[in-house]
């Protein structure tokens, strides 16, 4: 039988085990379903005619869709060896104009190092008519968007994208896809996931696997949706005995997107599946894979000795093998590994050689140094911005890093070489997030520790005085500690010493209207032996009367807005809590860092005032936040005011949200109430 003929039949039987299992009893076969058509004969029908159930999906029965899945029905079939074949039969029905523009182009990924890609078919379904799409004449394959955003350029990482020209809304878009994949990433091992729901309604949905009937599959619904699953399994005896298990989803509502919530992944149903025993198997497995390639030669022990050479302590000589494996090896290369690529590094001798690599790379050869430098180390896999379903083990990760482990091979600190500007070991944005340590000892699922607020800070020391003109001048110093101070230097790194002023000019500028700031000093942002400052002084006409209508030239009762009272003072608050811009959330609300603000003013009076009118003093506390404002008299004519903000989340459940939402509201409110001074 030729190959094409192969491919044929077994597309065949995949199309007919789908029919058994959607048809037959949960307990077993129900003979045949298919009646006495010849395969040709359905194929014609099948191609010819509209499905009914078209019919049913209209602006009537989905009111608030821009588009519906109508149909789905998806076949995997496979190997022991964990390879598969799979083919995918979509319905998709355009609603309305918003619908039309999502789906005007269609994307599908593939990795050539693990498989490959048919576009069997792909068809406009219009008034009872079907329109081919010519797929040579409107497809095109083109590098994946991650290759170019993250200075990696793997040319077996493909997306391949349809263009449907004069799609329409009321139309069905139809298409069949067939992929083969000839290895897993984790050999002889059965695994994935897949979405039950989507931000389009569900219609139909049938999932099925079929698998050697001796595999031991565990299985979990998350997020399931009450009365929208229908599971069942069927077996197939044969001289290679198989397992049908199949999945429905059906009348599956659509999720709505919220800005800044969780991966779809996190907050819709889902169904994973694995064979993998736990997660310590898939840590087993990356140690396997990585140790080979972290043999250090003596060139490699040279540059070690240098580097630690007059270091004493652990911490110093840790921070020296970092630095080093974060400037001088640049985050670039190709991925061109033989074995597993995405996961498996090159040899750390070729990357110290070449002085680039990409993540991985990087990754193996700082664990390399560091173990010639006598610390205990692994290469980790992370999941980069996520969180992993701790239930079935899947080898879902994005990112390598590293960690240094204690006696007991436990993580003490986590390292990423990857992040060129930061003086950070392991920035903000991979804190919380799963991770799995390389160790079969010590490989279990677990999260990277949120940063101490206290270590994120940003801290005002503002020296001022009030003239008897009205006018408020005095001096501004700032300095950054953590995340605070990797965003200052990634924000001015790159940038003129004029640029580097306007930006620094705008960050006041913004906050209090017309203020002046002259006088500007800063730290080098590429100097990062110590935290990034600035100061500057400034001025500004901060007084107003009382009574506007009064007939006095200069009233004895005056209004004072001091720069203590500004909305968001600090740099991550104007950025990270003008996120909670919505009245409610359903799903949660990622902030994604932890900090502290700090504003100190030290305010003097040049005349001393017979008396102050003070707002209220503020102390919060609650799950997300704290924040305190506090007035201290500290002698006549002086005043201190003291504003300490500390954000203690990275993520805020619905239920807390309205917390930060009222936050917003108080500060803006206390931006615009002002000290009354009486003269």
């Amino acid at each position: 039988m030729s190959k094409k003929n192969q491919l044929l039949t077994r597309r065949f039987v995949l199309l007919l085990l789908t029919i058994f299992v959607l048809f037959s009893p949960a307990g077993g076969w129900a003979g045949n379903a298919l009646g006495s058509e010849s395969k040709s004969q359905q194929r014609d029908f099948y191609e010819t005619q509209v499905p009914h159930f078209l019919e049913q999906i209209n602006r009537a029965t989905y009111p608030y869709a821009h588009a519906v899945l109508a149909q789905e029905i998806e076949h995997l079939e496979y190997r022991a060896d964990g390879s598969k074949m799979s083919q995918d039969d979509v319905y998709i029905t355009i609603l309305d104009e918003e619908g039309k523009r999502n789906h005007k182009v269609l994307s599908f990924h593939v990795n050539k190092a693990y498989g490959r890609l048919e576009i069997e078919l792909c068809e406009i379904i219009r008034a009872g008519k079907r329109y081919r799409v010519d797929i040579a004449a409107h497809s095109h394959e083109e590098a994946a968007a991650g290759n170019s955003r993250n200075n990696i350029y793997n040319p077996l990482q493909k997306v391949v994208k349809v263009f449907l020209p004069g799609l329409e809304v009321g139309d069905t878009i139809h298409y069949r896809l067939n992929r083969r994949q000839f290895k897993p990433i984790i050999a002889d091992q059965i695994y994935g996931s897949v979405l039950g729901q989507y931000d389009i309604p569900i219609h139909s949905y049938v999932f099925t696997v079929t698998t050697p009937a001796k595999t031991r599959l565990k299985w979990l619904i998350k997020a399931e949706v009450e009365g929208c699953v229908v599971f069942r399994e069927s077996h197939l005896p044969a001289k290679e005995p198989k397992t049908i298990r199949s999945w429905t989803f059906s009348q599956v509502p659509q999720i709505v997107p919220e800005p800044q919530m969780p991966s779809f992944r996190r907050v819709a149903m889902r169904l994973l599946y694995s064979t993998l025993p736990d997660w310590p198997a898939i840590a087993t497995w990356y140690d396997n894979l990585v140790a080979k390639k972290m043999v250090p030669g003596p060139e490699l022990k040279k540059k070690v000795d240098q580097l630690i050479a007059g270091k004493t302590g652990d911490e110093e000589k840790m921070a020296a093998l970092f630095y080093y494996t974060a400037r001088k090896i640049r985050y670039l290369g190709v991925s061109g590994e033989s074995e597993r690529p995405g996961f498996e590094p090159h040899d750390v001798n070729l990357t110290f050689e070449r002085r680039h690599g990409v993540c991985r790379d990087k990754a193996a050869l700082l664990v390399s140094m560091l173990r010639l430098a006598g610390f205990k180390a692994a290469a980790v896999l992370i999941r980069v911005g996520d969180k992993l379903d701790r239930e079935i083990p899947l080898p879902y990760f994005n990112h390598a890093i590293v960690a240094v482990l204690d006696d007991n091979g436990k993580a003490l600190h986590f390292l990423d070489p990857t992040s060129e500007t930061s003086r950070q070991f392991l920035p903000d944005y991979e804190r919380e997030c799963s991770y799995l340590i390389a160790d079969s000892q010590n490989g279990n699922l677990a999260l990277t520790p949120p940063v101490p607020p206290e270590k994120n800070s940003f801290i005002l020391e503002i020296i001022d005085e009030l003239s008897p003109a009205g006018e408020l001048g005095g001096t501004i110093t700032i300095s950054c500690t953590g995340f605070n101070d990797t965003m200052m230097r990634s924000i001015m790194m790159n940038q003129s010493r004029k640029e580097q002023e306007n930006f620094l000019k705008r960050l006041f500028l913004s906050q209090y209207s017309g203020l002046e700031l002259y006088a500007l000093d800063w730290s080098d942002p590429a100097e990062r032996s110590i935290s990034f400052t600035f100061s500057g002084k400034f001025s500004v006409m901060a007084l107003a009367p009382l009574n506007l209508h009064s007939s006095e030239k200069t009233p004895k009762t005056r209004l004072l807005q001091p720069l203590a009272f500004m909305e968001n003072p600090g740099l991550l608050d104007r950025w990270i809590l003008k996120r909670a811009d919505m009245t409610k959330r359903r799903y949660p609300l990622k902030l994604g860092y932890t900090y502290t603000t700090i504003l100190n003013e030290h305010l003097s009076f040049n005349v001393p005032p017979k008396g102050l009118r003070l707002p209220d003093k503020t102390e919060i506390n609650n799950e997300i936040f704290s924040q305190n404002i506090k007035f201290t008299k500290v002698k006549p004519g002086k005043l201190l005011i003291e504003r300490r903000f500390t954000l203690k989340k990275t993520e805020v459940e619905p239920q807390y949200y309205q917390l930060l939402t009222n936050l917003q509201n108080r500060n803006q409110k206390r931006s615009l109430t002002p000290i009354e001074i009486e003269w």
